[in-house]
């Protein structure tokens, strides 16, 4: 019997809280989860200077295997991200050894694989300088 189902879900869930605490030490008016999977993991509002709300769309995907500087995503989950009218954040977390690395998907960033039906995107890891960057972009 093969314990992978449970290991990729406690694998998943790790990176989920991970996500969450270091989204929520952001600051962030709300983070919330979805109720149903609607392709986006977490929404986030932060409260702008002029007293709006800037609403951010959260994708985390979560591994045990070191994160390189490229990842391959599906074209079609690319698609979505890079194309929706608020902007989202993919997260990926080295549940390992706790370290995130994020990039804006947008049509701009994507290398194509040869018509494969996967995208490679650039990500950034994240620091405390990289933090407090993500943090004002937020907020606007």
């Amino acid at each position: 019997m093969s314990n992978a189902p449970v290991r990729n879900h406690d694998v998943d869930r790790r990176g989920e809280l991970l996500a969450e605490l270091f989204l929520q030490d952001l600051g962030p008016e709300f983070l919330a989860r979805p109720t149903f999977d609607f392709g986006y993991d977490l929404l986030m509002g932060f409260r702008n200077s002029r007293g709006g709300l800037n609403n951010v769309a959260v994708v985390v995907k979560a591994t045990e295997r070191p994160v390189q500087a490229r990842y391959t995503v599906s074209r079609r989950d690319f698609e979505r991200w890079a194309n929706s009218n608020i902007p989202v954040l993919l997260l990926v977390v080295d549940v390992k050894n706790n370290r995130l690395f994020h990039t804006w998907p947008t049509p701009d960033i994507a290398r194509d694989t040869g018509g494969s039906g996967t995208i490679s995107i650039r990500l950034t890891e994240i620091d405390e300088s990289m933090k407090e960057t993500l943090r004002r972009q937020f907020v606007g």
